[in-house]
């Protein structure tokens, strides 16, 4: 376009570039972040659950299921789309743990629900977990770097630990069965770790 001597002018729009919180902002986070805000609705129905108030049990385990669902899903969306960020490494694994600790946490202080769970049962889940995340960071403190390779029995563990919550909202008669099973499958797991650990460890030492 001509304007005045000397000037010149142009009609057109100037690209937006994504932001940060543009690349964030995925479908995959998106459903993670609702994951999180159905943790509380979870936490609710179990606390005011009662034999008088049987459909809270059936509100909790609908909950609980959807919340495994939507992990499931917003993990394959991650992969498949090419949504993985920084945001979404930080919030899915939080989502899972306050999933599993918080409800396990209310399950066992609900003495309504029958067979009952055990209150040393969720602090052994929460203790497992706080001593891993020490062990990360010890490693990343003496190797200077931490290498995160998945394992079998940390899957099979976290499936142990969702079948338990299942089975207590379900008060299945072999409840007792699950939460031991958790239990040895988890120390194996803790095990797996160490041992990774201790290599990633001993690698640096010799290498340094």
């Amino acid at each position: 376009m001509r304007g005045m001597p000397g000037h010149r002018y142009s009609i057109g729009y100037t690209a937006r570039c994504p932001d940060s919180s543009d690349r964030n902002m995925t479908l995959a986070n998106r459903i993670t972040i609702f994951r999180l805000s159905l943790i509380p609705v979870l936490c609710v129905c179990i606390f005011f659950y009662s034999r008088e108030r049987e459909w809270l049990r059936w509100a909790a385990l609908g909950v609980y299921v959807f919340v495994a669902v939507s992990d499931f899903a917003d993990g394959f969306i991650a992969r498949r789309y090419q949504q993985r960020s920084r945001l979404g490494a930080r919030l899915d694994p939080l989502a899972d743990k306050l999933v599993v600790n918080l409800g396990l946490v209310f399950l066992a202080a609900n003495w309504e629900f029958g067979p009952r769970l055990p209150m040393w049962f969720p602090v052994f889940i929460l203790g497992r977990d706080i001593f891993i995340v020490m062990g990360a960071y010890t490693i990343k403190v003496y190797a200077g770097k931490l290498r995160v390779e998945p394992r079998f029995s940390g899957k099979l563990s976290t499936a142990f630990q969702i079948a338990t919550i299942i089975g207590m909202l379900l008060g299945v008669s072999f409840l007792p069965f699950l939460y031991y099973s958790t239990v040895a499958v988890s120390l194996y797991a803790v095990l797996g770790y160490v041992a990774m650990g201790y290599r990633q460890i001993t690698q640096r030492s010799a290498t340094g």
